[in-house]
């Protein structure tokens, strides 16, 4: 069942984390990075950008096993500005919106040091990040999970 009993959360005292804006959660981290679009994301971004759907889908999108997504092969977002910024942050992916609360990094607290702690200054306890609780936390990447397979 879901969520899991208190007794298997090993964030059960919370989670830290705050955006420092420092744009490394938006850069490659191994072998690919998948950034998972849903069409009514792809045409918020596209109107942000001014651009017809289909030209922002030709120079920002491939399908890879029917999901739209930014192309996992790049060293950084497309849309990571040179100073570390989201130039598209009002209408990014939910992906992008919920990171690092996602169920792959809530696996583990090795998953959580390996995946968010490692890249994330925000995430890391003596940086001081707002303090989330495990409920919020299961909350945000169940709705997560949820959007994309609304899809």
């Amino acid at each position: 069942p879901y969520p899991p009993p208190v007794t298997d959360r090993w964030y059960e005292s919370g989670l830290r984390f705050s955006c420092t804006a420092c744009g490394r959660c938006c850069t490659r981290h191994g072998d690919a990075a998948y950034v998972y679009v849903r069409e009514d994301e792809a045409e918020a971004i596209a109107a942000r950008l001014d651009l017809p759907l289909e030209e922002f889908a030709r120079r920002h999108l491939v399908e890879e096993d029917g999901w739209l997504t930014f192309p996992p092969d790049r060293e950084q977002c497309a849309f990571l500005s040179p100073d570390g910024k989201c130039e598209i942050y009002d209408v990014r992916p939910m992906q992008c919106r919920t990171w690092p609360f996602w169920e792959p990094n809530l696996a583990s607290a090795e998953a959580w040091r390996d995946e968010v702690q490692a890249i994330c200054p925000g995430s890391r306890d003596e940086n001081g990040g707002t303090l989330h609780d495990a409920d919020t936390a299961e909350r945000i990447a169940r709705e997560t999970e949820e959007h994309y397979e609304a899809e």
